[in-house]
């Protein structure tokens, strides 16, 4: 495909979906007003690339527009978005960054552009947010997660937005009430348009998507919505990358993120109020704070001990899973959970941990005597929790080992995670929030747990052959027990250290 960007003719190619997605935005979206338009696709499959040229394209057609990036934080835009789209700008149409020293470059970012480049017909009154290109064409990024309604006053020409599943439905309706700008001024398909982007949702997280779809069917001109796969863009893919995913991904997540399978809600799973957007949505900055103590949950095995950590603010509901840690073979002359614990320090003290107190709690059968027990001087046996705990009150942290001392049935857990997840019980009012980003192995567990007839967990994931262990129901069950700790005190029991209070 060729394309005519600042003077020079671009040549690249697009897959079909991507051809098809373009056309349809530049020749059939022609109805007056506010248009639709929305791609959906997984690993792989070019959803990024796309994005990035669709800016473009509404940059040449749009001289001296003015429209915005939809996104939860602007910080989360400046980290984890933009530096995608600032990739494909440079690798495919070598474009980079205005350099104010040089006088060269093709955008600027995140000030005043110079004085020689046109302005937009509705100049911003701050730059620190926008990326202006010298035809006038300035897109401001709007975070809508702290403070929706500051965006009600804006007046935009075009909006764009990624990882759609993530906007809430009624952050949308304040969106496409802004796109009312120089009616009359352009005569372009891409005038008045919000496009979005997104991965595939794993639940009921961003449904909105999908009515678009809908609604393409009863108002041709005004709506297009198509999704993308990895099949799609194998053409632009290295060999066996697709071979390569169905080894790695566990089933359900090759299902949706390579084939493009819908699912509203997972089935038979033993956590159904669990929803991945709903209970991550939470910046990476708030869900850590060094200053503040942690609650490691182990669940101990002989070939996968793991653990998840937590904290919570006093008088607060909300409680975080920051990271989650795991290990499949002990260290020479180390047993499993002092392998681990030694893992936890370490990555705690290399995040600059400040606050060195730890309570340890987790499976009554940690504290029992075992094969991996060891025995010490005075012939006495030392538990995986003793070990556990040792490990952190020998290099000076604050340590309670508080194991929950019964485990209730599994279909009391049942209701009481229910409870929890759904955030609407009197009786369990807690907020549990996971980290994207270094909680994933244990939301992929929560997702992945199967439920029995009687409401017990399927734990045949532990014993399954080819199944990554980190994916399995032991991440899981530190959740449980965490639920068990914060709604259940009286069930776990505490040995030396400090006052409990802290968290």
């Amino acid at each position: 495909m060729s394309n005519w960007i600042d003077d020079e003719t671009v040549e690249f190619e697009l897959n079909d979906r991507q051809a098809d997605f373009i056309e349809a935005i530049t020749y059939d979206l022609n109805a007056k007003g506010v248009k639709t338009a929305g791609i959906v696709g997984g690993i792989g499959s070019g959803k990024s690339f796309i994005m990035a040229f669709a800016m473009l394209c509404s940059k040449e057609d749009l001289p001296k527009a003015k429209g915005q990036f939809a996104c939860n934080t602007v910080k989360q835009f400046k980290r984890s978005i933009f530096p995608g789209v600032k990739s494909v700008w440079r690798e495919h149409f070598n474009m980079t960054p205005y350099d104010f020293s040089t006088g060269e470059g093709d955008y600027c970012l995140w000030k005043e552009p110079p004085a020689n480049w046109d302005r937009p017909w509705q100049e911003p009154d701050d730059w620190e947010n926008c990326i202006s290109f010298p035809n006038g064409w300035v897109m401001e990024v709007c975070g809508y997660k702290l403070n929706a309604d500051l965006h009600r006053g804006r007046n935009d020409d075009f909006a764009f937005m990624d990882e759609a599943l993530l906007f809430k439905r009624e952050w949308l309706k304040i969106l496409e009430g802004r796109l009312r700008a120089n009616v009359g001024k352009f005569h372009s398909n891409w005038h008045h348009l919000f496009c979005f982007f997104s991965s595939p949702s794993y639940g009921s997280g961003g449904d909105w998507m999908y009515e678009v779809e809908k609604l393409m069917a009863t108002e041709v001109g005004r709506y297009y919505f198509t999704t993308i796969t990895t099949r799609d863009n194998i053409l632009f893919l290295p060999p066996n990358f697709i071979e390569n995913l169905k080894k790695k991904l566990l089933k359900i997540e090759y299902a949706v993120e390579v084939e493009g399978k819908r699912i509203s809600r997972l089935p038979n799973c033993y956590y159904p109020a669990f929803d991945y957007e709903r209970h991550t949505d939470i910046d990476e900055e708030e869900i850590y704070n060094p200053a503040e103590g942690i609650v490691t949950v182990v669940d101990f095995n002989a070939r996968f001990t793991s653990c998840t950590n937590w904290q919570n603010t006093p008088h607060s509901p909300l409680h975080r899973c920051a990271f989650d840690s795991f290990v499949k073979e002990p260290d020479n002359d180390k047993t499993m959970a002092q392998t681990l614990a030694i893992k936890l320090r370490e990555e705690l003290e290399n995040r600059g941990h400040k606050k060195r107190q730890i309570i340890i709690t987790g499976d009554r059968n940690g504290n029992n005597k075992s094969a991996g027990s060891v025995k010490k001087s005075d012939g006495t046996w030392e538990t995986f929790f003793e070990q556990f705990g040792e490990e952190f009150s020998t290099h000076g942290w604050d340590t309670i080992i508080a194991p929950i001392h019964y485990n209730p049935p599994k279909d009391e857990i049942y209701t009481l995670m229910s409870d929890m997840l759904s955030e609407n019980s009197e009786v369990t009012p807690v907020v549990l929030r996971f980290s994207k980003a270094h909680a994933r192995s244990t939301t992929t567990s929560i997702q992945m747990t199967p439920i029995t007839g009687d409401y017990r967990k399927d734990k045949g994931s532990e014993s399954k052959p080819g199944v990554a262990q980190e994916n399995a129901t032991h991440l899981s069950d530190t959740v449980d027990y965490y639920a068990v700790y914060i709604s259940k005190p009286h069930l776990a029991y505490a040995s030396s250290g400090f006052d409990i209070d802290f968290m």
